[in-house]
């Protein structure tokens, strides 16, 4: 589970405002408040759905209103005792206000007939009621009250509308309530004497409200479709699912968004929901029906069958007992005849939780027995779901069977059910060829899905213990998922014994120990040694098999691009297919197109790389997550990239393949900066630090921007030597013309023009060896600044616009014209740019420069909204007053003045209101 940034994400904290009920309570508390409105209101709805809830927010608006409320509560076992409620009343009404004799009631030491109590009872109410000015009475869980009491009630009611009290009953009907209790609320209400306010299931923006407000983040699509499939709209069951999710670790909040990772996992329900504990206490054959029929319900006609052999009862009782989960509101009966299914999906999963371990497999059996028999069918994964519970109680040869052909089938569509089979059947499977075989499956499908660690131990499973019973092929990838998931699982000590002479002692051949050791290398960033380890046994892996030598040719042409060697990753470009492995599978052409368009976008050739797509298509059409991000941010799609980044970060679906996971961490600290969301922009960069760590070096223009705007410019100058310091080291030089660029504008700025004419040259060495477009736009920037030279500024803004890449665009006009190049009225070419970026911070940064050149700013009143919305963003952030001003460029008390004309027009009273309206996407635009 990952929970990052300013989100205060916690699901079991209480949820203090109520969504999707104002209408409902302004109502009933209208109607209480009236002096001529019916004497009783009835808020009615199924178990869960917020009855409670609304009559405590009755209560506290009708204080607020000056009025006095009384409030009881009705337990289940109250339905049994006679006068219960009414006597309760009595007594609380004396308490309160004085007079009368609550010890007359029958509850009294010296008891009375039980007409008698019960008059004696009405009479002390009615005496106490009419006695009383206004009054509202709130009683939860009216449907247990005891029928004496229901019958004291009744008459008082009957009074004329408007008297001193009102009753105010939440109540969950049933279809199993009396036909008289229901006959006299229909007299009531033709009367009017009553009316009845239903509560209806959340619609979704009211859920998304919710879970917004729980979680302080705003929720996926995906998890607000998952929220309405197994919640209903009810609230309690939504905060249950939520918290539940959040224990099992697939509920994940990344940059005050939430996702969940997995949503076919099932969540972490307590044992104690109120609608497990009270269908608990009701005790007898309900309960085991209700747990029976949890996990077999699926099964159709058949489920009453087997809930019966489940529970050791006859097939007639066990339908009562259905029967009257219905009436209860827990089961819906259909469609058709004997088939049952929940009301609220997530009662049945909590229910499951109740289990112990024996009725679990018991039912699990059952379940498998009878759809293999052919005695029930059942949807989806639910056969091999009950295999998996099940065990060894049945068959373990056909069961592992069973769970390897789905789970094998799984391995792309669903990591987290597939790897759950796999898993089982390596478990039930005691024969080597056949368990070989599973393993192999499964530590592909955990590869796939990130899931690092198991992925890890299935496949050195195989490595030390089935080598001699796997083609070479697949020993090969085996050994490329161990490496890369020590790596994932940070275990350098592992990779750098591999890399020390340990790949020498791998099953596989010399050709496979190469590759092995080269890929270990580059996951402790060991380029150059990579590179060199390749390239002194070339004659090893190009004379072994098409696959060995296809992926030596790729990891070879992408190190030796990383350490400034572009001529073979150029001749790939140009003819993808003129590699060994293009003809030999979709799977294979997919790694090559994946690859050369990664390596090309580390370098800032996003059209080279989508020329590339354009004219060979990706195989599956997909493409990883980091790869997206980087596309979309370098093509100025930024909300688009923002979206699939947080998705990516949170879930951890960005990392994999190098430089993939540092590559996307820059471009999404990159718009987060641009943004004005400074801390967050910082938090990802270091997530790369501390993730998949590799090419940290271009991470650090973005950083040195996030110092620069904080007015840290010597830590922002240190950030970027140290960076470039890095890559020498490493011997990398994709990303560093840049780096020099930034290192030319320090050094001028310092007042050393020679070290700024050296960094000059430098970015023109780069330029040479890559032949890349963004460097060659450094080389013309960096002389343009350093020499004053305006043709090389002009020359760098056409290159800029060929490029179109929107942020390195706008950059480079502002750039141009800060140094006194270019005509200031190019400001507005950037400004529209940043505006198109939604780049907050950045478009507030060049109005300042516009303003010091005399460009007028267009729309004063957009402006005005922008500047709000930037300030409450940097509130969010957590800035202090003074690093605002730093931000903004302003003083401190031009900081103060701006947010008190922002809390004065939004209404929040403190920072803190704010920020959470800026984390619910509740700030005012």
């Amino acid at each position: 589970m990952i929970n990052h940034g300013h989100c205060t994400a916690d699901p079991h904290r209480p949820v203090r405002a109520l969504f999707g009920r104002d209408a409902p309570v302004a109502r009933v508390a209208d109607i209480a408040a009236s002096p001529g409105a019916a004497p009783l209101v009835l808020v009615t709805g199924p178990m869960g759905i917020g009855r409670s809830a609304v009559l405590d927010a009755v209560r506290d608006e009708l204080a607020a209103r000056g009025l006095p409320t009384l409030s009881l509560r009705v337990a289940r076992n109250e339905r049994d005792r006679p006068y219960s409620l009414a006597s309760r009343l009595a007594a609380e009404l004396t308490a309160r206000y004085g007079g009368g004799d609550v010890r007359r009631s029958p509850k009294a030491a010296v008891p009375a007939p039980r007409a008698e109590a019960g008059r004696q009872l009405a009479a002390e109410l009615r005496s106490a009621i009419t006695a009383r000015d206004k009054l509202t009475v709130l009683i939860d869980d009216a449907q247990w009250i005891d029928a004496d009491s229901r019958a004291v009630l009744l008459p008082i009611l009957r009074t004329p509308a408007g008297g001193p009290v009102t009753f105010v009953c939440a109540l969950r009907p049933s279809p199993a309530d009396p036909a008289g209790d229901r006959a006299a609320l229909d007299q009531l209400l033709a009367a009017g004497l009553a009316e009845v306010v239903p509560l209806g299931p959340l619609r979704d923006a009211e859920v998304r409200s919710l879970v917004a407000q729980q979680l302080q983040a705003k929720p996926s699509a995906a998890l607000i479709a998952h929220l309405r499939r197994e919640c209903r709209g009810r609230p309690s069951a939504v905060l249950a699912a939520l918290a539940g999710h959040w224990r099992s670790g697939s509920l994940c909040v990344f940059d005050r968004h939430a996702y969940l990772t997995s949503p076919d996992r099932p969540p972490l329900l307590p044992a104690d929901l109120p609608p497990v504990e009270y269908l608990r206490r009701r005790g007898g054959l309900l309960w085991p029906v209700a747990k029976a029929a949890a996990v077999l319900h699926p099964l159709g006609t058949a489920a009453a069958g087997l809930i019966a052999e489940a529970v050791g009862r006859g097939e007639d009782e066990v339908r009562d007992a259905l029967s009257e989960l219905c009436a209860e509101g827990v089961l819906r009966s259909g469609p058709g005849p004997d088939r049952w299914r929940f009301r609220l999906p997530l009662l049945a999963s909590a229910l499951i939780t109740c289990l112990g371990q024996y009725e679990r497999r018991r039912l699990a059996q059952l379940a498998v027995t009878a759809i293999w028999a052919g005695e029930a069918t059942a949807d989806g994964c639910y056969l091999a779901e009950q295999l998996v519970t099940a065990g060894r109680f049945v068959d373990s040869r056909r069961a592992s069977g069973e769970l390897l052909a789905r789970g094998s089938a799984a391995m792309l569509a669903d990591g987290y059910f597939a790897e759950r089979w796999l898993r089982a059947a390596i478990d039930l499977i005691t024969e080597p060829d056949r368990q070989v075989v599973a393993l192999l499956a499964h530590a592909a499908t955990c590869y796939i899905h990130l899931r690092f660690t198991d992925a890890m131990n299935s496949a050195w499973s195989v490595l030390s213990c089935h080598a001699d019973l796997v083609t070479p092929a697949a020993l090969l990838e085996m050994e490329m998922i161990y490496v890369v998931s020590l790596a994932q699982t940070f275990d350098t000590e592992a990779l750098t014994e591999i890399c020390d002479g340990g790949w020498r002692r791998l099953p596989g051949g010399e050709g496979h120990r190469v590759l092995t050791r080269c890929v270990a290398l580059c996951h402790l960033d060991r380029w150059r040694e990579a590179d060199e380890h390749l390239e002194a046994q070339r004659d090893v892996w190009s004379r072994d098999s098409d696959l060995v030598n296809g992926l030596g040719l790729l990891i070879s042409q992408s190190v030796g691009a990383f350490l400034g060697r572009t001529e073979p990753l150029d001749r790939a470009v140009a003819d993808p297919p003129r590699w060994p492995l293009w003809d030999q599978g979709t799977r294979h052409r997919y790694e090559r197109l994946s690859q050369m368009t990664r390596v090309l976008m580390a370098f800032g050739e996003l059209d080279r790389a989508e020329g590339v797509l354009a004219a060979h298509q990706l195989p599956s059409g997909y493409r990883p997550v980091p790869d997206r991000v980087v596309a979309d941010s370098q093509g100025g799609r930024w909300h688009r990239a923002l979206d699939t980044a947080r998705l990516g970060l949170a879930t951890g679906l960005s990392v994999g393949e190098l430089p993939a996971h540092t590559l996307m961490c820059r471009e999404t600290s990159v718009i987060l900066g641009a943004c004005g969301r400074l801390t967050q922009a910082r938090e990802v960069i270091e997530r790369a630090r501390t993730i998949q760590p590799a090419m940290l070096h271009m991470l650090a223009v973005p950083e040195s921007y996030l110092d620069q705007a904080l007015g840290a410019t010597e830590r922002a100058d240190q950030v970027v030597a140290e960076a470039l310091a890095l890559a020498v080291e490493r011997g990398l030089v994709v990303g560093t013309d840049e780096l020099w660029l930034r290192m030319a504008l320090t050094e001028l700025a310092a007042g050393d023009p020679a070290a700024a004419e050296q960094c000059v040259a430098e970015t023109a060495r780069v330029a040479e060896l890559t032949g890349t477009g963004r460097a060659r736009l450094c080389r013309l920037a960096a002389t343009a600044v350093v020499r004053r030279d305006r043709a090389a500024a002009a020359e760098a803004v056409r290159l800029a616009r060929r490029r179109a890449q929107p942020l390195e665009q706008a950059d480079t006009v502002a750039a141009a014209v800060r140094h006194g190049l270019a005509d200031p009225e190019l400001l507005h070419e950037a400004y529209a740019l940043y505006g198109d970026l939604d780049a907050l911070l950045r478009r507030a940064q060049l109005r300042n420069l516009m303003r010091r050149h005399q460009v007028a700013v267009p729309r004063r009143s957009a402006v005005i909204a922008e500047s709000e919305r930037l300030l409450a963003t940097l509130v969010t952030e957590g800035l202090t007053n003074r690093e605002l001003a730093v931000v903004l460029d302003c003083s401190e008390k031009s900081v103060e003045s701006r947010l008190g004309r922002l809390f004065k027009r939004t209404g929040y009273r403190s920072r803190v209101e704010l920020a959470s309206a800026v984390l619910t996407d509740d700030f005012p635009s």
